[in-house]
């Protein structure tokens, strides 16, 4: 009989699972939720006072990834995916670019306990580490060096200014979760999503560099941005 560690983990592993082996609509309607929910969470951020300190990062950042709805759980074995948006920064003009949608997963052993779902942003402080993004999956803290910023209200390494890590990541998150960490975490590009959203097959850095095309609705996502 399964003890109720291994069936939590049992239960985690196959929802993770599903969720990042599910299919993309046919149409644009997941697409369109993620880029509406990213939007909200980026406001949500710029009106909570305790994420003022954060401003500085999105100003100085060459990109940023907003994943709305990160779900989080675990029982001695974290696991954690969303489905969020990466925007690149035109380095000529200033102006944000189009989005490209990107899988955030993992899973991390250590003492954890709980469940949370919540909103993450992670900003993006120099062109290598983009690079590095639109190429292919990495992992953080393996493939690009990251530090943390503020979960909830705990403070992180990620307070200062002096931008020496590649990633800073900040999140806000609803629940109980202890010994939150990102370490194992992946961030692969949905292939699928951005090929339905942009009606062909193209890749991030098609989307980031040399955008695939104009998108209209993703106008107020940008404008979240330019307010920090």
């Amino acid at each position: 009989m399964m003890t109720a560690a291994r069936q939590w983990i049992a239960i985690v592993g196959c929802a993770l699972f599903a969720a990042i082996a599910t299919p993309a609509d046919a149409g644009t309607e997941k697409q369109d939720r993620v880029v509406e929910r990213a939007r909200h969470a980026l406001d949500s951020f710029l009106e909570d006072p305790k994420f003022e300190y954060m401003r500085v990062y999105v100003q100085n950042a060459y990109a940023v990834l907003v994943v709305p709805d990160v779900i989080k759980g675990g029982f001695f074995l974290g696991a954690e995916h969303g489905v969020g948006v990466l925007l690149v920064r035109d380095p000529q003009t200033g102006n944000w670019g189009q989005p490209a949608f990107y899988s955030l997963y993992g899973g991390s052993l250590g003492i954890q306990f709980g469940g949370t779902m919540g909103d993450m942003v992670i900003t993006v402080m120099n062109e290598r580490a983009v690079d590095k993004l639109i190429a292919d999956r990495v992992r953080l803290g393996a493939d690009v060096e990251m530090a943390i910023g503020r979960f909830g209200l705990g403070v992180g390494a990620g307070t200062t200014t002096h931008f020496g890590e590649d990633l800073y990541a900040f999140s806000k998150s609803e629940g109980l979760f202890g010994g939150m960490a990102l370490g194992g975490t992946v961030v692969a590009p949905r292939h699928d999503w951005n090929e339905a959203y942009y009606g062909r097959p193209v890749d991030p850095k098609q989307i980031v560099r040399q955008p695939a095309g104009s998108r209209t609705d993703v106008a107020a996502l940008r404008q979240s941005l330019t307010r920090f």
